[in-house]
């Protein structure tokens, strides 16, 4: 059964919880219909799934990443994409599913904004009127007690940096182009109010903001920018957050060392998806047990994709041996469960996690 309540002592770094609890942000649909026995494409079915697979809450996003995205009904994952500003890659074969799969991607030099105009031209959502936040509420009717929501909203980098695209968004930042600045504000506006919109359901346990600001060598660009225009604007729905007394948790790939204080000063109360390639998830543990709870950092590079399942038991085994005694770690992938992760090694992890992660920790 759900158990939202021991979730949340290991997010919130309360001492040991009664489990690890299991955490993923998402799950590719292929995954999910496997483990199902069927497709699942409803909101009733999307929420078995999450119950079925053993996670505490079922995720929902909602606010500007639908808008760049496309992403319908606001599962992460659904692959259903109904938008002009993503482009479809080349196709790549999936040895796994034994067909080609293609991903949407932004384009990374030219984006649809690229001054003043083209930015008052853009068709901004009003945050009021332009997602489906009932869908909330009916989740939170689907749900069994001891479940709650886990609404992803993020996206005020990664919006800004899409729309304009990365290369023309990093140039433009080094002259000092104002469109950078005007733009990030616009969207962070959108995305406190959406929050504010989330806020008002009972059903919702936690606030969890995605936005990559790195990758394996670094931050993508200065952290002058993000403490300048990103992270008040992080600080700002924190505050929202942290009044109702709920979650608030935060994601992004990459390294991040230069700016870990400034997200623990933003409110964030726990790390995902503390990628091996990037960071020393043991350092972590020690630097800022108590402050961040730590969620994922199963290899998704190596052992989820390539190793065995014996591979990903052992692999989970450790982890909850050296990360959880004391509690705020909560396992899972180091990025996501996407379409070309064998189902036999999810099933591993799963299955290791409940084997091994019960306190106190004695692997």
């Amino acid at each position: 059964m759900p158990d939202f309540d021991n979730f949340r002592t290991a997010v919130t770094c309360q001492g040991e919880p009664r489990r690890v609890p299991q955490f993923d942000g998402t799950v590719a649909a292929d995954l999910k219909d496997r483990l199902m026995g069927k497709p699942v494409r409803s909101l009733a079915e999307e929420v078995e799934f999450w119950m079925t697979a053993g996670y505490d809450y079922v995720p929902y996003t909602v606010g500007f990443r639908q808008t760049v995205r496309g992403e319908k009904g606001g599962i992460m994952g659904a692959a259903e994409y109904d938008t002009d500003l993503l482009q479809p890659a080349q196709a790549q074969y999936n040895p796994f599913k034994e067909e080609a799969t293609t991903r949407m991607w932004a384009n990374e030099s030219t984006g649809v904004i690229h001054d003043r105009a083209t930015m008052d031209d853009f068709p901004w959502p009003d945050p009021d009127t332009a997602y489906d936040y009932q869908r909330i509420a009916e989740i939170g009717r689907l749900m069994p007690s001891g479940a709650q929501v886990l609404v992803n909203v993020g996206w005020i980098f990664t919006a800004a940096s899409v729309l304009m695209g990365l290369e023309n968004f990093c140039v433009a930042l080094a002259e000092d182009d104002p469109v950078v600045t005007e733009m990030t504000e616009r969207v962070g506006r959108i995305q406190r109010r959406v929050v504010e919109n989330v806020l008002q359901f009972d059903c919702v346990g936690g606030v969890r903001m995605p936005d990559d600001l790195g990758h394996t060598g670094g931050l993508i660009v200065s952290p002058k920018y993000f403490r300048e225009h990103v992270f008040p604007w992080y600080q700002r729905i924190g505050e929202l957050v942290h009044g109702k007394g709920l979650l608030y948790m935060y994601h992004s790939d990459g390294k991040l060392y230069q700016v870990l204080d400034d997200l623990v000063a933003c409110g964030f109360q726990s790390l995902h998806p503390c990628e091996p390639s990037s960071m020393d998830i043991d350092r972590l543990k020690r630097e800022y047990a108590g402050r961040l709870c730590l969620c994922g950092n199963i290899n998704l590079d190596s052992t989820m994709t390539l190793g065995t399942p014996q591979e990903v038991e052992e692999e989970v085994k450790l982890r909850i041996r050296t990360i959880a005694p004391g509690g705020g770690y909560c396992c899972g992938t180091s990025n996501s469960v996407p379409e070309y992760v064998p189902f036999e090694n999810y099933q591993a992890m799963r299955a290791a996690i409940r084997k091994y992660g019960e306190y106190p920790i004695t692997v």
